[in-house]
C-alpha cells in the first residue's frame, strides 16, 4: 500500500509540475500531458479500488 501512495504523490507531483509551464510550451503539449497525468490518477484509483474488492471476495470465499 505504500507504494501505491508514494506512487500517487509521484502523479501528483508531476502535475503540479506541468501546471506551471507555460501553455504551449515547446515540446510539449501541456493540456495533453495534464490529460494524461489526470487520467493516470484515475487509473490509478481504480486499480486501487479493484484491489481491495479481489482481497475482500478472497477474504469472503476463503
Amino acid at each position: 500500500m505504500f507504494v501505491a501512495m508514494e506512487r500517487q504523490y509521484e502523479l501528483e507531483s508531476l502535475r503540479r509540475s506541468l501546471a506551471m509551464l507555460r501553455p504551449g510550451a515547446p515540446a510539449l503539449d501541456r493540456e495533453e500531458a495534464m490529460q494524461l497525468v489526470r487520467e493516470l490518477q484515475d487509473l490509478e484509483e481504480q486499480l486501487r479500488s479493484l484491489r481491495v474488492g479481489l482481497q475482500r471476495l478472497l477474504a469472503e470465499s476463503g
